[in-house]
């Protein structure tokens, strides 16, 4: 039923027929089996310290948290690390040359501190980790600390994880196992043109930022080139130093997400500058059949993290 390359056509028939819901479980199995992959090589290899990354919407969160688990059967305490937590303050960030705050630049986290930090946990220390306060824009410190005694492996998170920077510079790279997280597999439509794993990222932004954030989809396609400039300054060029690529994508999810996007879309006024795009969009899923089918995908699922429903962190 899965194959490299899927036809719209071919979804919309298992939506048709009924049979979307067998190609959710061998999604789902799928993932499965790729984390449970991932925490083997870990484990063989005696990493201490996992830096899991990718651009925005690709679903790190819950594959960092599914990867946990994944640890844990391996005996393992798994400590979950964002690294939004080291943000600086908003108001020490320089802004750019057009006067406004680029919040993907690298230069946002204290990398000075978050190396210090790598470093003094593998040296057997404990150390008191920062929370970035997002309603004040400002980092706190609350006593939290941690350490990684014998049995903890440390999984951090975040746009950034794959940068150098944050690393110590003398850092024994057999500690550190690097993850680079991202929907890769494109949907074909009828007329062989590819979705790519953009426009996938984006649909999930849209729908998760509404629900959980407040975010009408204007500001999110608003908000979304200038996303994709820093992802392509700061996130693309490092995805080379993971040792492994997961492909967070889900052939099914098109059909689910349609349901839930497709209301926001529709009621956007022409007169909004992002009219023309969000008719770009819905020409793209007027291709797709809309598929129900939300009790059938898992509570740990990627898909979860944007339409909710997500147990790990709800």
């Amino acid at each position: 039923m899965i194959c490299e390359q899927y036809h719209a056509h071919q979804l919309n028939d298992l939506v048709l027929s009924g049979q979307l819901r067998e190609l959710i479980r061998i999604n789902e199995a799928q993932h499965e089996r790729s984390f449970a992959e991932m925490a083997d090589r870990i484990c063989t290899q005696g990493a201490r310290i996992v830096m899991l990354a990718g651009p925005s919407s690709s679903g790190k969160t819950t594959s960092a948290n599914r990867l946990a688990t994944q640890l844990r059967m391996w005996g393992k305490k798994a400590i979950l690390l964002s690294l939004d937590d080291y943000y600086i303050d908003r108001d020490k960030i320089p802004p750019g040359l057009d006067g406004k705050l680029d919040l993907e630049h690298i230069n946002t986290i204290d990398t000075a501190l978050f190396s210090h930090h790598m470093e003094a946990l593998l040296q057997g220390q404990e150390v008191e980790l920062p929370s970035f306060n997002f309603k004040t824009g400002k980092q706190e410190w609350t006593g939290h600390t941690i350490g990684l005694e014998e049995d903890c492996i440390l999984l951090v998170e975040g746009l950034h994880g794959l940068n150098p920077a944050l690393l110590p510079k003398e850092v024994d790279l057999s500690q550190v196992f690097r993850v680079y997280v991202c929907p890769r597999r494109s949907l074909e439509l009828d007329g062989h043109e590819p979705i790519d794993g953009s426009f996938l990222r984006l649909l999930r932004r849209i729908v998760r930022d509404h629900l959980s954030r407040g975010t009408s989809a204007q500001r999110t396609l608003a908000m979304w080139d200038s996303v994709r400039q820093g992802e392509s300054r700061w996130i693309l060029p490092y995805q080379e130093n993971a040792d492994a690529d997961f492909d967070s994508s889900t052939v099914y999810e098109l059909a689910v997400l349609k349901r839930h996007i497709l209301p926001l879309l529709l009621s956007i006024p022409q007169e909004e500058d992002c009219y023309d795009r969000v008719q770009n969009i819905l020409r793209i899923l007027d291709q797709v059949q809309e598929a129900n089918m939300d009790d059938e995908i898992p509570p740990t699922s990627l898909v979860r993290e944007f339409i909710g429903g997500n147990t790990y962190y709800e």
